[in-house]
């Protein structure tokens, strides 16, 4: 049984190797559905577990019904050999609080349904039935989108939860600016609504802001393959320089994207409508921009750049990227913000310096990808992974033995092949110093709007059965990943050091995450990644193809303990809490506001979680002066 939840914890797991409980595949626990209700002081729960429906009444009597609920999942999973999956609970202030939990300390998702899942007054079997149908056969959940292809965020948390993630100044400025926004609408538009980091940042932004009351929703294209092979190999892949040289974006292409843009206008325009602000998020859904500006000339646009754009390049006439990028700025430029990763190289010189603004990737301190996990819990999620290593065909992974990981997808721009030279390296100096050999995990997951990541996957596997690799294939594990965040959890966790050897980065989550649960990172200095990471004290920056150099600094930490233990605690206490939901949250609303107001700001490329917390500043500053003169 694999779980997904939809969409991390900041403290360190302190989990070491010879700590994990290690399950033969045969004794893997059952998936499980429930469904609470609570009627006539009775608790009255359905279980789905093996195609079957069981039913239980519950007296509540003086007990308090969410520890009740509790207790009777932890007892089922123990004497059934069960795993929930998912329960389903009514809206009901006497269950307040099971939400937080159920998914932060059962590892359970939580579902609330929406308005017509289920009937006006759903039964306990309603309700199971209802959230089994969220989820496929092998427990995965779907993505949920509604008739107008909105994003139907899961319900993880409470606010509270994410006030613990974040310094007290941050969350008083947060509620400050959401409080302003009250009755305005904020749209966000994709490609995908899982797969990737945008889409990550967006069930992690779009839930917290729901939990600030803010009028905010999230909606994705109409899919077609035909047109996400065009935006991934000639519009993202040639603005990052990736792709091959002679792939340049054509007047068939042009037309084909032009055509399916126009279509998810027409579907989206009552949205746009709607709308006071709207963001557009990377290039597939760039062309919208003039569609919303004629539907709603009233609606304020901003334009979140997440891709390291090679801005020399595209402002070079007569190179591929100059084709794309003039293509693209016909419809980005009639928006209002330009927002990129703090990285000036990222920008077109066409881009006007008034508009742009710096953001950083974000990844979320609650979700599957990095709340803590129990050693039980990561043992099961362990078993799924050496599951589908089985099921490629490849050889389980050796949980006695160390291993190093890079968690990227299928890309052209990861270096996979860089990372298998490194390992490769790295291996022939400790054979000859007849040292412990670690494995290696190369894994990811896949998105609909991604058509490299099956090409990739199987030219590394290629690449595995030839020399000089072949002769230790089987302490390489490559993985293309189901959509379960806890699996990369639990892998990042158990690690013992991250890889992210990109030849061409924006800002990578993944070197957060691996930091913040305490994994030392070497990666190559690209992109937004040395804002990351800090050379020589939580991790190493290298230049782009030393992977000689990325062997050297492997084989310092793996064979240097007392080195490793000060880089390890470095990372965990020194990661970045700007980089995290809570920031992100307090920078799109300011943007908003600031829009919203006509006050429009001056960008010059300054980072927009400064600008809002010198308006937090200037605010107490006021506050505290008219207390002055009331006292006075």
């Amino acid at each position: 049984m694999i779980q997904q939840p939809f969409s991390i914890n900041t403290s360190t797991n302190k989990l070491h190797i010879s700590d994990v409980h290690v399950l033969p595949a045969s004794s893997l626990p059952s998936a499980a559905y429930a469904g609470i209700q609570i009627k006539d002081n009775h608790l009255h729960i359905a279980m789905l577990s093996h195609d079957a429906i069981s039913e239980y009444v519950l007296e509540i009597a003086t007990h308090d019904p969410a520890m009740m609920v509790l207790d009777w999942l932890k007892q089922k999973s123990q004497s059934q050999h069960l795993q929930f999956v998912a329960v389903a609970l009514p809206k009901n202030v006497q269950l307040e609080g099971l939400v937080s939990q159920l998914w932060l300390q059962e590892d359970v998702v939580p579902y609330i349904p929406a308005k017509g899942d289920t009937g006006l007054a759903p039964s306990a079997v309603d309700l199971v039935q209802a959230v089994a149908a969220h989820f496929d056969e092998n427990n995965i959940v779907y993505p949920h989108l509604d008739e107008k292809h909105e994003v139907q965020v899961a319900e993880l948390v409470a606010l509270q939860d994410y006030q613990k993630t974040a310094p007290e100044q941050d969350f008083s400025l947060l509620t400050g600016i959401a409080e302003k926004l009250r009755g305005k609408k904020l749209v966000f538009i994709n490609a995908t609504p899982r797969g990737g980091g945008v889409a990550l940042m967006r069930h992690a932004l779009i839930r917290l802001l729901r939990l600030l009351q803010v009028d905010a929703h999230w909606y994705v294209l109409l899919p077609k393959k035909e047109a996400f092979d065009i935006t991934k190999t000639k519009f993202h892949n040639v603005l990052q320089a990736v792709a091959h040289p002679e792939t340049v974006l054509s007047t068939e292409d042009k037309a084909l994207y032009e055509a399916w843009i126009r279509e998810n206008a027409t579907a989206m325009e009552p949205v746009f409508k709607q709308a006071d602000v709207v963001v557009i998020d990377d290039p597939q859904p760039a062309g919208l921009i003039p569609f919303i500006k004629q539907i709603n000339p009233r609606a304020k646009i901003i334009y979140r750049s997440h891709i390291q754009i090679v801005g020399k390049l595209a402002s070079q006439p007569g190179t591929a990227q100059y084709t794309t990028w003039q293509f693209l700025w016909e419809k980005i430029r009639a928006a209002d913000y330009f927002v990129s990763h703090p990285m000036t190289m990222f920008i077109p010189e066409d881009v006007p310096a008034e508009k742009i603004f710096f953001m950083p990737a974000t990844t979320d301190p609650l979700d599957g990808l990095n709340k803590e996990l129990t050693a039980g819990q990561m043992a099961i999620y362990m078993q799924h992974f050496q599951a589908l290593l089985r099921a490629e065909g490849q050889m389980p992974l050796d949980e006695t033995r160390p291993y190093i990981i890079q968690i990227a997808r299928f890309d052209p721009s990861k270096g996979i092949p860089d990372v298998l030279e490194a390992y490769r390296t790295l291996r022939e100096r400790l054979l000859q110093q007849q040292k412990t050999i670690p494995q290696l995990i190369i894994t990811g997951n896949s998105s609909i709007d991604d058509p490299d990541g099956a090409p990739v996957y199987a030219a590394v596997r290629e690449m595995l059965r030839a020399e000089p690799f072949a002769q230790f294939a089987e302490d390489v594990k490559v993985v293309r990943l189901p959509h379960c965040d806890q699996i990369l959890n639990t892998l990042l966790r158990n690690s013992k050091i991250a890889l992210q050897l990109s030849i061409k980065e924006g800002f990578e989550v993944k070197v957060t995450e691996a930091l913040m649960k305490g994994k030392p990172v070497i990666a190559y200095k690209v992109g937004g990644i040395p804002l990351q990471i800090e050379d020589g004290v939580t991790g190493y920056l290298v230049e782009v193809g030393n992977t000689a150099q990325v062997a050297e600094h492997l084989y310092e930490l793996l064979t240097d303990e007392q080195q490793y233990q000060q880089m390890s605690a470095a990372a965990a206490e020194r990661a970045n809490k700007d980089y995290l939901t809570v920031a992100n949250a307090i920078c799109w609303l300011y943007l908003a506001h600031q829009l919203l107001t006509d006050e429009p700001l001056d960008g010059q490329y300054q980072w927009v979680k400064a600008l809002a917390s010198t308006l937090l500043q200037t605010e107490l500053l006021a506050h505290a002066q008219k207390k002055r003169i009331i006292a006075a």
